[in-house]
């Protein structure tokens, strides 16, 4: 028998760490240890509460955006406090002293009531919110005492068209109520129900936030006749009011809200058009490029009053025909900025559990518009209302935020039926035959004289042929 000799397998010397190496690693496990210490700290409703911030940086880089995020006429909130031509500290007080002497409560009383809420306020905006802008606890709550008194009797006199008393002429108005739907110009909406549950008028204050909100909806009126008129926000325990049972972040959650409505319940996170599909999974093969494409086969544009902007619809009839549906809005001089400013509030890195719908809705609509004639197309099926001064200019406002916008699209399914209606080439000459012989009442009565023609015109060969006996 052989003896068994020990094989000893040389170790290689590992390589001695620079101090550039050691650097990184400690910052490493120091990351490890705030991710921890975080974890531990956060609560599920935080998770799930969305803060008052800035503009996502990647909203500012494109397109020239930066003058839709800026408020115009009045700074509410801390981010745009220290612009001074914004300050409107003498507004303010105007606006905050009708509103405590309506609300039958001294100032001193609402004033106490927002700093006993501090805390939990404080919560709802980022902290480097508050940390950038210098405030502490006690100029914080003097802030949004202000402001929410201001922002609650301006919204209460501009829908009763009462601001005369105030020296806000019409289009100082106009500018205010654009700029509380800015994502950087907003306050806590608890600040707003803090100041309501102490008033006396408190139901008034309410549908009055409500009738603000549908003022600004984007959408005809007719929009609403089969959906909630006013949603009263219920009182429930411990003097709290919610909207069902998700109180809103800021105005423009609530705004985002009413727009995603439909038939009684928010689909915002229902249903296959919740979810969000790869869009370079879902458009590779995708034909249709625009409205013009979709008439060339056949499909119809109608509008969707009794549902939400998400309820975009196709529905294909006897394989030939087809109907595409989409919620009607309103394009003026405000819809850029609302738009584009609830795109940003749906790319905000906490907002994590959106399901971007405003942003694929805009994106929908920018796949069909490549020219005014898909503008003008939209208008006469009543999708788009056009107050701006062509269609010309519509086309060119969607292109441009279309092409800037980050890629989501929960509307995959239905881009899929279409492409399907699109691919059938018995549709495509059905409706070719349609639109060239049935797109007018003199083409039909030309097509049945010449039908009528041609069946008499057999009719007599055939007794030429074969005369009576």
């Amino acid at each position: 028998m052989m003896e068994r000799q020990d094989v000893q397998i040389p170790i290689e010397q590992q390589p001695e760490l620079s101090n550039d190496d050691k650097g990184l690693i400690n910052k490493l496990d120091s990351a490890r240890q705030r991710i921890r210490s975080g974890a531990q700290g956060v609560t599920k409703d935080d998770q799930q509460m969305i803060k008052i911030q800035r503009v996502p940086k990647i909203m500012l880089q494109k397109g020239n955006f930066e003058e839709y995020f800026a408020p115009r006429e009045l700074a509410i909130g801390p981010l745009h406090s220290k612009t001074r031509r914004l300050r409107k500290k003498d507004l303010k007080h105007r606006l905050a002293a009708k509103f405590i002497a309506d609300s039958d409560q001294t100032a001193e009383t609402l004033l106490k009531e927002i700093k006993k809420n501090i805390p939990e306020i404080k919560q709802r905006f980022e902290k480097k919110v508050i940390n950038n802008t210098s405030y502490d606890d006690d100029k914080l709550a003097r802030m949004l005492f202000l402001d929410g008194c201001s922002v609650l009797q301006f919204i209460y006199s501009y829908v009763n068209d009462d601001l005369k008393g105030f020296e806000i002429n019409s289009g100082q108005a106009a500018w205010i109520r654009h700029d509380l739907f800015l994502l950087e110009n907003q306050i806590p909406f608890r600040v707003l129900i803090v100041l309501m549950n102490l008033s006396v008028h408190t139901m008034k204050l309410v549908k009055n936030i409500y009738r603000f909100i549908f003022m600004n909806i984007m959408a005809p009126v007719n929009y609403y006749s089969h959906r909630r008129h006013v949603r009263y926000l219920s009182r429930l325990g411990s003097n709290k009011l919610f909207i069902g049972n998700k109180e809103p972040v800021h105005l423009l959650d609530l705004l985002r809200s009413e727009l995603l409505f439909e038939d009684g319940r928010d689909i915002t996170a229902q249903g296959h058009a919740g979810k969000v599909q790869d869009p370079l999974f879902s458009d590779y093969r995708r034909s249709f490029r625009n409205v013009q494409d979709l008439r060339a086969v056949g499909i119809k544009l109608k509008p969707r009053y009794t549902s939400g902007l998400r309820s975009v619809s196709f529905s294909s009839r006897f394989f030939i025909f087809g109907r595409l549906k989409l919620p009607p809005l309103i394009v003026d001089d405000s819809t850029a900025r609302k738009l584009l400013n609830l795109v940003a509030y749906e790319m905000c890195p906490d907002n994590y559990k959106t399901n971007y719908a405003v942003t694929s809705y805009l994106s929908f609509l920018d796949s069909l518009i490549d020219s005014e004639q898909d503008v003008k197309d939209l208008r006469s099926a009543h999708v788009l209302r056009n107050h701006l001064s062509s269609d010309a200019e519509v086309a060119q406002l969607f292109n441009t935020i279309g092409s800037h916008l980050v890629p989501h699209d929960t509307y995959f399914e239905v881009k899929n039926e279409i492409q399907r209606h699109y691919e059938r080439r018995v549709v495509v000459w059905i409706a070719q035959f349609y639109k060239d012989h049935f797109r007018s009442p003199w083409t039909i009565l030309a097509l049945l004289a010449a039908a009528t023609a041609l069946i008499f015109t057999a009719i007599q060969a055939y007794y030429a042929v074969n005369p009576k006996k």
